[in-house]
């Protein structure tokens, strides 16, 4: 039996339990030998009663006869078909002699119902598939480092090499782009600056290049991922990213050229399309493309916050084009102004259903002469976004409208009241806002100031309470049918709610976690791990709701990008018959796990959940 815990031990999620915990499971444990190439369990067979962990030897895991995994010493399967109490589905057989651990239900099943099994759950669930009853698209390969993605030296030159010198060099080797080396910083000139800063400016070939070339450069390590690769170059509209090894030293040059699968280029081309748009119906058509995009990269096996990256990001080029087609038309604004990007947009996590909220804010001056002009200029941005298939938010949380329009010195006195009296008008919704926002056109929003002045005030502590008790008041789904409090009337009956019940309990949460810690950064994972730096969040709460958020938005993902591929709007409404047995079950334990970790905040604040 000793023997038995020690091997456990080493392995999730038995390494989460305590020694007396993991006594009590070895004890209960039953060994079983097989033969190789026999089976283990058949796909008709009845819920199994039990799960088995691989002590020695090897399983393969077959679907319709095609082999899907193959699991090895430590391994633990079964458990998805016992928890959903439907068939196994599969076929488990024996890939050599093998000796398994059969755990019975009454001993795993409160083990993997722990909060610490979420993490456990969740990798389960991002190697077995669809989260959804519907058939898998083809897989793509997974994304691969940086390193391997270069296809060549890079080309360097010197800042005083001439312009033809580079371009000679460029031609002889089929490169698109020169890497300068200044010494103490890195340049870059594309065949792109070639036309449009020399040959269109009428610069002679003997022009140097440090006068046409773009530096400091966007770089990114060779350790990193292809598709952190393609969001850096789609967020600082780059096309070339001179890649650096751990040393700092330059290892290669990455052009979006690079990231072949398809799925990986149709951003680039959609972003390429909407920048070069010549009028806001232009700008729609090209961002007809944004659907379509969603479902190739979703089949291409692209993570859900990634693709939620992406839709922002055409979001933002979108806004972009849109605001230079306006300001042809109507004139430059009267004061420099910044377009925020806020809600799901502004933490960069917008779903393809998502509205989009926005707001504005400019240099001082607050008086009509300044308002009537920057009020049509957002109009125009509005409503070229909702012909763009950008829903605005039904709230009129919007920068056409006045309240989320206002100057710099506007929203720091608004903030300043909002902080010693957060219920007054609107007030703790509009600091959201501010808290929640990204600079998509113009320069640099106030938000960090506000920010800043928040996470000083000695006034704080109003609004910290209030958005406590919010973080507390939305709490996950559980308790009802198949332990999911559903929708209960109109269309919505039936339904799980994945948005309101999964994914912002942990937002709300993430949101006051940041503010406690003066973590100014947006997005939730960011949040989160800043909060758990400053000492707000305990490693195994943070870890939690990691986990939980990324299960909550890679379920919401796949709902609504079926519904785009069933040519029907998106939402967050799930039938909980079409959830997979592990699904539902990994859902129970991860909103359980919310649950307690807001309970024990409760109690922290001395606060109480609703």
């Amino acid at each position: 039996m000793h023997d038995i815990a020690e091997f456990l031990r080493s392995y999730p999620p038995f390494d989460a339990l305590g020694s007396d915990e993991l006594a009590a499971v070895a004890a209960a444990v039953q060994v079983e030998a097989h033969a190789g190439q026999s089976a283990i369990v058949r796909p008709a067979d009845a819920p199994l009663t039990a799960a088995f962990v691989v002590r020695r030897g090897a399983v393969e895991l077959l679907e319709d006869g095609e082999l899907r995994d193959v699991l090895g010493e430590g391994e633990l399967f079964g458990f998805a078909s016992m928890l959903g109490g439907l068939p196994v589905g599969y076929l488990a057989r024996a890939a050599e002699d093998t000796v398994l651990y059969r755990v019975p239900e009454a001993v795993i099943r409160p083990v993997l119902e722990r909060p610490d099994a979420v993490p456990f759950l969740v990798r389960s669930l991002a190697a077995g598939g669809p989260l959804l009853r519907h058939p898998a698209p083809a897989t793509a390969p997974a994304d691969r480092p940086v390193r391997d993605l270069v296809r060549a030296a890079a080309l360097v030159c010197g800042p005083e090499d001439s312009v033809r010198d580079a371009a000679e060099r460029m031609a002889a080797e089929g490169a698109t782009c020169v890497i300068v080396d200044a010494g103490d910083r890195l340049g870059i000139v594309t065949d792109r600056d070639l036309r449009t800063r020399v040959v269109a400016t009428g610069a002679g070939a003997d022009t140097p290049l440090s006068a046409v070339m773009t530096a400091p450069v966007h770089t990114i390590g060779a350790d990193r991922l292809g598709v952190e690769a393609m969001l850096a170059m789609l967020d600082h509209g780059v096309r070339h990213l001179p890649v650096l090894d751990g040393r700092g030293r330059l290892a290669g040059v990455l052009d979006d050229v690079d990231l072949l699968a398809a799925e990986r280029r149709a951003p680039f081309l959609l972003r390429a399309r909407i920048a070069r748009a010549p009028d806001a119906d232009a700008v729609a058509r090209a961002a007809a493309g944004l659907r379509p995009m969603m479902i190739e990269l979703h089949d291409g096996r692209v993570g859900a916050l990634t693709i939620c990256r992406l839709i922002a990001s055409i979001h933002d080029a979108a806004v972009r084009r849109l605001g230079e087609l306006a300001e042809a038309e109507l004139g430059p604004p009267p004061v420099p102004c910044t377009w925020l990007a806020t809600g799901s947009f502004g933490r960069r996590e917008p779903f393809p259903g998502s509205d989009s909220d926005s707001a504005l804010a400019w240099n001082d001056g607050d008086d009509e002469a300044v308002r009537r002009p920057l009020r049509a200029l957002a109009e125009q941005i509005v409503a070229g976004l909702k012909a763009s298939g950008i829903r605005p938010c039904p709230e009129r949380a919007l920068a056409s409208n006045p309240l989320f329009a206002r100057s710099v010195t506007a929203w720091e006195q608004a903030a300043a009241a909002w902080l010693r009296d957060p219920d007054r008008d609107r007030g703790l919704m509009l600091l959201s806002v501010m808290t929640e926002s990204a600079p998509v056109w113009g320069p640099t929003a106030p938000a960090g100031r506000i920010l800043a002045a928040l996470a000083q005030s000695p006034e704080r502590g109003p609004v910290l309470d209030r958005v406590a008790a919010n973080a507390l008041a939305l709490r996950p789904p559980t308790g009802l049918l198949h332990d999911f409090i559903l929708e209960h009337s109109g269309d919505r009956k039936g339904k799980l709610d994945i948005k309101r019940g999964g994914v912002m309990p942990i937002v709300n949460l993430a949101r006051w976690a940041a503010l406690t810690a003066g973590v100014t950064a947006a997005p939730t994972l960011e949040r989160l791990d800043g909060a758990e730096s400053a000492g707000v969040l305990a490693r195994s709460d943070a870890d939690v709701l990691r986990e939980a958020f990324e299960l909550a938005c890679a379920l919401r993902m796949e709902h609504q990008v079926e519904r785009l591929r069933e040519g029907l709007e998106p939402d967050d409404l799930i039938d909980p018959a079409q959830l997979r047995p592990l699904t539902r079950s990994s859902l129970k334990t991860a909103f359980r796990a919310v649950i307690r970790v807001q309970r024990g905040i409760a109690v922290t604040l001395s606060l109480s959940p609703r």
